[in-house]
């Protein structure tokens, strides 16, 4: 491990400067072997994960081992740990209750499964699910199948999905 630490130092020697007694590598400080351990403390101070620190410590700072260290140390952080798993919280988004069966739909691709794509809808009213396996995502094809679904059960209100854009619902 230190010939691997001292080869990437030998490595970069054309690459390092001296300036006001700091060893510089471009425009990043090499940290010393006592000094590492608090600008490891400072960098993880916000615990913003491996990703992050990693962006944040090349910004600045640089050593032999530096992003070995950044992994042990948020690897071993009890914070960074309970925080990792839990996805960000989305805004709650409270539907009004529809009147009437079919006047509100959900709609929406699922998959791939098993090499498969589905074209699932939900009416909001009666929980009532379609799902139809399709060959094309195409809006032409979507719109075929849904004629094909109203054209069975009657026209909605309103429909919900989830275009590309993010945006939410469509009246008919």
């Amino acid at each position: 491990m230190l010939q691997q630490r001292i080869a990437a130092l030998y490595n970069r020697r054309t690459e390092i400067s001296v300036e006001d007694g700091c060893l510089l590598w471009g425009t990043r400080v090499i940290i010393p072997p006592k000094g590492r351990e608090k600008v490891l403390v400072v960098l993880h101070e916000a615990h913003p994960g491996i990703t992050r620190t990693k962006s944040l410590a090349r910004s600045y700072v640089w050593w032999p081992g530096l992003d070995h260290d950044i992994e042990t140390l948020v690897k071993n952080c009890g914070k960074c740990q309970q925080n990792q798993k839990q996805p960000p919280e989305a805004p709650l988004h409270p539907w009004e209750w529809p009147g009437q069966p079919w006047s509100r739909l959900h709609v929406d691709y699922a998959g791939p499964f098993q090499g498969e794509i589905f074209l699932v809808l939900v009416d909001a009213y009666s929980k009532w699910l379609e799902v139809h396996v399709m060959k094309s995502t195409t809006s032409t094809a979507t719109i075929e199948k849904l004629r094909e679904i109203f054209a069975t059960h009657g026209l909605p209100k309103t429909v919900n999905c989830v275009p590309p854009s993010g945006t939410g619902s469509m009246r008919i």
